[in-house]
């Protein structure tokens, strides 16, 4: 399970699952947000990358909660709910009311999926640490699952960039 066979020294479970839980509140928000995004940018050319990448996010979501599963870290009825009220806050996609690619407000939700992801690859990086010492968690999936998120933040990064100018720069003609 673990690239490192030495490992043994298990992580504090109480704090791990504390952790974990965060995370999962978080992705349940950042799932709709992605959904919320690719319907937004659906007649624009960056349109099938960010479906992609809402699929993935969905898979990345999955992948953390069966980690806490795994990790007897399921999340509690409480904290489900908020990730649930977390998640239905995120269908009416307040970063981005007018559900427009263009101004500020497409700015704006481009930025908040970058920041998104941002936290996503921070947490496989602290978990493919924690593997180190854990042999419950598997440091090479974590690294595996890592470079997607870093690739993702180099994905919407680019749409970024490539989109900025048209949404604050007047259009000549």
């Amino acid at each position: 399970m673990s690239e490192n066979p030495n490992a043994s020294a298990a992580a504090d479970s109480d704090a791990l699952a504390r952790y974990l839980h965060s995370h999962q509140i978080a992705a349940a928000s950042g799932e709709r947000l992605f959904e919320q995004a690719a319907k937004v940018w659906k007649d624009t050319p960056q349109y099938e990358a960010l479906a992609r990448l809402a699929v993935e996010v969905d898979e990345d979501k999955a992948e953390l909660d069966a980690l806490a599963h795994r990790l007897n870290a399921g999340i509690s009825a409480p904290k489900n709910v908020i990730a649930w009220l977390g998640s239905q806050i995120s269908k009416v996609d307040p970063i981005n009311p007018f559900r427009t690619p263009h101004g500020a407000t497409g700015q704006l939700e481009l930025e908040a999926l970058v920041t998104a992801v941002t936290g996503k690859s921070l947490l496989w990086e602290t978990l493919q640490l924690v593997a180190r010492s854990d042999s419950r968690i598997d440091a090479g999936r974590m690294q595996e699952l890592l470079d997607r998120a870093d690739r993702q933040i180099r994905e919407l990064k680019d749409i970024l960039n490539a989109s900025s100018a048209a949404r604050f720069l007047p259009t000549e003609g």
